[in-house]
């Protein structure tokens, strides 16, 4: 049976979906069969940012309304193998999602619940912006998950920037899981080119390194702040701190 992992925040904006995205595509690539169950049913956001819009053949609404099964609704990833989908655009009840899970989990290896089901999950993520706002919030998401019974959560700290850190704008990673009592997960680096649909070698590698802690086979975090150091990593905080 697959591994369900809920992936979350409370705080809007600190990049959910992309980290489903990133860290779908690094569990596949390392062999995994992995599915990422979109909980956005308005706009399907987790197709869109993995160029996937308006390819879905059926969703989780067609499922709903018993016009096919759960395993139709999945769409497999065209450029990356062991890569699914599961579109729940259009859904109305929440019962849904967990009963079209409970169908298909034995053709995974783990599913990515982005903000999606939570009942059906054994772990979950929390993912934070190294910002005070974003880590009241997850500190809040935290309590709620504890709450709900999730004995196993891990912090994902996602944008984040060697210079500011330096310059103490914002706490190291390792000091924001520490004061939430958090195991740090993964630690992702600011990239201003996922916007555009692109992914920086640094952001794969980020995603590469959390992949094998997941699988259990080692990995630790990315450090983001090794190429700020240095006199190009001078360079490079000016240059950052101009934009």
């Amino acid at each position: 049976m697959a591994k369900n992992i809920l992936v979350t925040s409370i705080k809007g904006g600190t990049g959910v979906t992309t980290v489903c995205i990133g860290l779908g595509q690094a569990l596949a690539a390392a062999g995994e069969r992995t599915l990422i169950a979109d909980g956005d049913s308005l706009s399907g956001g987790a197709m869109i940012t993995a160029g996937l819009g308006n390819m879905q053949v059926y969703t989780l609404a067609d499922y709903e309304r018993a016009a096919c099964r759960a395993k139709q609704t999945l769409l497999s990833h065209p450029r990356i193998p062991n890569l699914y989908f599961m579109p729940s655009l259009g859904m109305k009840s929440r019962e849904t999602a967990i009963n079209a899970l409970s169908e298909i989990g034995g053709l995974f290896d783990y599913i990515l619940l982005d903000k999606l089901a939570p009942e059906t999950a054994e772990g979950a993520l929390i993912v934070s912006e190294p910002y005070l706002p974003s880590v009241k919030s997850a500190d809040v998401c935290r309590a709620a998950l504890k709450d709900e019974g999730f004995e196993k959560a891990g912090l994902v700290i996602n944008k984040s920037c060697g210079g500011q850190i330096l310059s103490g704008e914002v706490l190291s990673p390792q000091s924001i899981a520490e004061a939430l009592n958090l195991p740090l997960a993964a630690v992702i680096p600011e990239d201003f080119t996922i916007a555009a649909g692109k992914w920086r070698k640094p952001t794969l590698e980020a995603f590469r390194l959390a992949a094998l802690g997941i699988t259990g086979r080692g990995g630790g975090v990315y450090d983001c702040i090794k190429s700020y150091t240095g006199l190009n990593g001078a360079i490079r905080r000016k240059m950052r701190a101009s934009i």
